[in-house]
């Protein structure tokens, strides 16, 4: 009976030892399937975003092309003697302003803070992309008053006979002849979930 009973019993044992390790497997697969399943969310919501981020940049690039379109058509602020000094509410300034906030240091500072309305920038109608644009152009040049064709920026300029011509010029205003100076545009476009985007450029 002794012998037996003792059979039974390692036999007992041994069936409980590999239901043990059969749930131990189980639970670690399920842990591994977790953890798989967890990796591919996080890789599904990664490239959601860099698809968004590429389709936000790409936006903003469009919305620049339609700033640079509206400051190029404010014809009446680069012949001097309109130029010469600042002019805050159509969002120009005679000389390059702090850009001290970002890191480039590129962006002027009444840029990077501004919100609309504004008073120091302007503000561009909304279209249907619900991107807010906002942006300022500022003359090349190291102090207020008439451009100096000696300490202003003059891209694509020649001297010829004591003036400074442009001739790489954008058609239409504002360069045509004269001691002009350059012009730079900065755009700043917010889009949805209070992303931001800059631009700049060159305006000749």
């Amino acid at each position: 009976m002794s012998m037996k009973s003792l059979g039974i019993g390692n036999r007992g044992n041994l069936r409980r030892q590999k239901g043990m390790v059969s749930v131990l497997i189980a639970i670690i697969v399920l842990v591994v399937s977790l953890l798989a399943a967890v990796a591919l969310m996080r890789s599904v919501d990664t490239s959601n975003t860099i698809a968004g981020s590429l389709s936000f940049r790409q936006g903003v690039v469009q919305e620049a092309e339609r700033a640079y379109s509206a400051a190029k058509d404010s014809a009446t602020l680069y012949p001097e003697p309109s130029s010469d000094g600042n002019q805050p509410t159509l969002g120009y300034y005679a000389t390059p302003q702090a850009a001290t906030v970002r890191p480039d240091k590129d962006i002027p500072d009444i840029l990077v803070n501004a919100t609309c309305p504004s008073t120091a920038v302007v503000c561009l109608p909304g279209l249907n992309t619900n991107n807010t644009v906002l942006y300022v152009v500022e003359r090349l040049c190291p102090a207020i008053g008439p451009a100096n064709p000696g300490t202003c920026v003059v891209p694509g300029a020649s001297i010829q006979g004591g003036s400074v011509s442009n001739q790489t010029k954008d058609n239409g205003p504002p360069f045509s002849s004269g001691a002009y100076a350059a012009f730079r545009l900065s755009v700043k476009v917010i889009g949805p979930r209070g992303a931001i985007g800059y631009v700049q450029t060159v305006m000749r």
